[in-house]
């Protein structure tokens, strides 16, 4: 890859990218600048670095593709997943290669729904950003090696670099379907009123007394949105309700 073919991408994604204004936009901006490389589609998700669960997920794949991930919980098999939330994710996966080696009838299954939507090549890329890893993933029909020669690892990290940082969460507007098995109930307002003050620093006893309630209806308000989110914790709610953008702060 010469480096003004290399130049002239950087460029016109920063370009891309700083003419959003909004969340949608940003990853309206990131889709075409995927999709301008060649891919045919492009996934961005999180994982939490301390309890190594999925955060949040955002997707241009085909919402079949989507409903049938979900619908056959693909999610509990799918080793692209499992070495993310393991920290060792796969830079490239040749998907008709990994179909003709799965090992379970399921994962077979996986790989060729799949190749059924011409999704042959996976091609991903994480970095560290606050409490979660980002992880871009394009989807492609074709090799990506095929993409810029012998740049294209490259040009990808390069180009991934500046989405992880541009794709923000998509907040409350989740789609049930995309969550992989995790728990996504909405917050209520008052759970997310007491996670927001306990962001600001305050103790239960100052929850209580902002709320005009007990410091043991506090702690319930707590509790739920714990139960909410599934975990153990008010700190682990409170840094997943962050990563997923559920709070204003």
């Amino acid at each position: 890859m010469s480096s003004t073919r290399y130049a002239k991408l950087l460029i016109d994604s920063a370009d891309s990218l700083a003419e959003t204004r909004t969340a949608q936009d940003a990853w309206d901006a990131a889709v075409k600048i995927c999709r301008r490389i060649g891919a045919k589609d492009v996934n961005c998700g999180a994982i939490m670095r301390d309890s190594r669960e999925l955060a949040w997920l955002r997707s241009s794949m085909d919402p079949r593709w989507l409903r049938a991930y979900h619908q056959a919980r693909f999610y509990e098999v799918d080793a692209i997943l499992d070495a993310c939330k393991a920290g060792t994710p796969q830079q490239f996966v040749d998907v008709p290669r990994h179909f003709s080696a799965a090992r379970t009838s399921r994962r077979r299954d996986m790989f060729g729904c799949l190749l059924d939507f011409e999704y042959r090549y996976i091609l991903a890329q994480t970095w560290i950003t606050g409490e979660t890893e980002r992880t871009v993933v394009l989807s492609c029909e074709d090799d990506p090696k095929d993409l810029y020669g012998r740049g294209t690892e490259r040009a990808f990290r390069a180009i991934s670099a500046m989405l992880s940082l541009a794709i923000l969460p998509p907040g409350d507007e989740m789609a049930q379907d995309w969550a992989c098995g995790s728990p996504w109930s909405r917050l209520s307002a008052k759970e997310r009123d007491v996670l927001s003050y306990l962001a600001h620093g305050m103790e239960v006893h100052e929850i209580a007394e902002r709320f005009v309630i007990t410091e043991e209806q506090a702690r319930r308000r707590l509790l739920s949105a714990c139960r909410t989110l599934g975990v153990a914790a008010p700190e682990q709610a409170l840094s997943l309700a962050m990563a997923r953008g559920v709070l204003s702060l």
